[in-house]
Formats: structure tokens, C-alpha cells, sequence
């Protein structure tokens, strides 16, 4: 059984009448990277504020490495690193000068400048002042800044926010390589599944304040079934046959679909066909994206029971 490294119980938080976050009970094994997913105004951030206790729950608790937040606040906080919104930084001074500043605040060796540096690939561009950074740039000094105390646990609030595709991409790599390489356990909250599938997992899916699905990246995957979309000539006659002989079958007024089915049973369903004297004009495959999925789940789409149970 994984180490649970973030575990909350009925975490909630109201602002005057409006729940923000209503009940939600995340669980983060050591090792994880823990996708937390919802539309924008879905509450990411605000739990994220309460992970890290820049807010105060109105009701339920945190724990984080196993020991209750509230109780072990300062403990807790320095085995943890995180980049919420954008970083702020001294634009004057080189990149390298703004870690130092935070350096001598975390009370952390100088040689750990060198490494965080290496571990964002900014050791080149150390030395040139902030104000000349891109937005890539400036996001990956951020992480660095968030690696100086050496956290197992690292929080990021959408880093890939104004990237471009290639900054998009050298945030995902660097991500993706920091439980095997580095140990550390990473929560990364988005709206953008697709991102989220390149990289997490596990996710956890929040809409209006509720936790609504949180299992591996591999079984949201599993929900995006292909369905197979046969033209034929007679539709009526041809879905008639089918569903006389057993198989599931829909249709609407050019085409068959099939769900889920295998290559093997595709090519039965066409040979049966033929010996029927039905045409078969065309076989396509329609695959749901976990884009599709999201959407459906964040607009009131029905999940299994056993999904939010993990």
C-alpha cells in the first residue's frame, strides 16, 4: 500500500452563502502525479490555498505525510514546495540573485542554487537579469524557487498558463520527470485535460465544489471507448439482422454503431452482413477524447459509484 502523502476529509470552504468547496477527500499517494482538473471557477484554487494553508477550511481537515495539518502547520509546510499564480520575482536582479534572496530566507546550503537551477535547465541564463526572461523562463525559475527547501511534495497552480506549445512542453517534461528523478510527489491543478493526460497518474475531477471522479489516468482512459460507425445500405434491415443474432447495435439514418467492439468481431459483423446482400459502404472508428469525458462529467454526466470511492 502507497504512503498517502495529501489526504482530506469533507474540506469545505463557504464564502458568505456560496460553497466554494463542498466535502471534497482527496487522497495523494508518495510517487503520484496527481492531476487536479476542473473547469475555471470550479474550486482548484481555492483548496489549493487551503493545502497550503493560505486559507482556512470553514469545515473538515487536512492531512499531509500523515500528521494533521492544523497541528503541524510549520512542519508540514517545509516539506513542501508550491508555485500558485504567477511568481514574483526582483526583474532587476539575475535569476540566480532571486533564488539567493529566498535562499537565505529558507536557511538552505548555497550549493542547492546550483542544483535547482540544473533541475529546470536555467543554469545557462542564471546570470542575466529576470526583465530579459520569457514567460517559460520566468515559470521555470518559479519551480526552482519552489525545489530550494527540497519538498517532497510540490504544488503547482496551472504552471502552463501563457506558455507557449514549446514552453507547454519543457514544463510537462520537467514535471513528468520529478517523482523518478527526484522523489518528489507532484499535484498539478488544470483545466486543460489534454495536458493532464500527457503527464498525471491519477486525477481528481472537481465541478461546482464537489470531487466528482478520482481514480488512475488509465481507467478515465478506459471510458473512452471507440465506437465503430458502419455506412450500409439498409440500415433498418441491416440493424434488424444484427440484433436478431445478438450483437448490440444503434443506428441512425446512414449508419450502424457498434461499441467497444474488437477488429476481430467488426469483421464478423461485415461478413454477416454481406452474406445478408447489405452493402457495406464504410467502417470508421469514432473515439471519445478524455476531453469529451470532462465535458461530460463537469456538465452533470452520470459516473460509476466506484469512481469517486478510490
Amino acid at each position: 500500500m502507497s504512503e498517502i502523502i495529501v489526504q482530506t476529509n469533507n474540506l469545505s470552504k463557504t464564502f458568505k452563502k456560496y460553497k466554494a468547496v463542498d466535502g471534497v477527500d482527496l487522497r495523494i499517494s508518495k510517487g503520484d502525479i496527481y492531476g487536479f482538473l476542473g473547469p475555471n471557477g470550479a474550486g482548484k484554487t481555492t483548496t489549493i490555498r487551503m493545502l497550503l494553508g493560505l486559507m482556512k477550511p470553514s469545515e473538515g481537515d487536512i492531512q499531509l505525510f500523515g500528521q494533521t495539518f492544523d497541528q503541524n502547520k510549520l512542519e508540514c509546510l517545509r516539506r513542501m514546495g508550491s508555485l500558485v499564480e504567477s511568481p514574483s520575482y526582483y526583474e532587476h536582479l539575475s535569476g540566480r540573485d532571486n533564488l539567493e534572496a529566498l535562499r537565505i530566507l529558507l536557511q538552505v546550503p548555497k550549493s542547492r542554487i546550483d542544483e535547482v537551477l540544473e533541475i529546470v535547465r536555467l543554469t545557462k541564463d542564471a546570470g542575466r537579469p529576470v526583465k530579459q526572461y520569457s514567460l517559460g523562463m520566468k515559470q521555470r525559475l518559479g519551480i526552482a524557487a519552489s525545489l530550494l527547501g527540497n519538498p517532497e511534495l510540490l504544488v503547482l497552480d496551472e504552471p502552463t498558463n501563457g506558455l507557449d506549445p514549446s514552453g507547454i512542453q519543457e514544463m510537462r517534461e520537467l514535471i513528468k520527470s520529478m517523482p523518478s528523478k527526484y522523489g518528489i510527489t507532484v499535484m498539478i491543478s488544470s483545466h486543460l485535460l489534454s495536458e493532464m493526460d500527457q503527464m498525471a497518474t491519477r486525477v481528481g475531477i472537481i465541478s461546482k465544489g464537489k470531487l466528482i471522479y478520482q481514480d488512475s489516468i488509465e481507467k478515465l482512459r478506459n471510458k473512452a471507448m471507440p465506437q465503430i460507425a458502419i455506412r450500409v445500405s439498409h440500415v433498418a434491415k441491416a440493424k434488424g439482422y444484427l440484433q436478431s443474432n445478438g450483437w448490440k447495435v444503434s443506428s441512425d439514418a446512414d449508419h450502424l454503431f457498434l461499441e467497444g467492439t474488437s477488429d476481430r468481431e467488426v469483421a464478423e459483423v461485415v461478413a454477416f452482413l454481406a452474406q445478408k446482400q447489405i452493402g457495406v459502404y464504410r467502417i470508421e472508428e469514432n473515439r471519445h477524447t478524455l476531453e469529451d469525458i470532462f465535458l461530460d462529467l463537469t456538465k452533470g454526466g452520470e459516473l460509476d459509484a466506484s469512481s469517486t470511492a478510490s
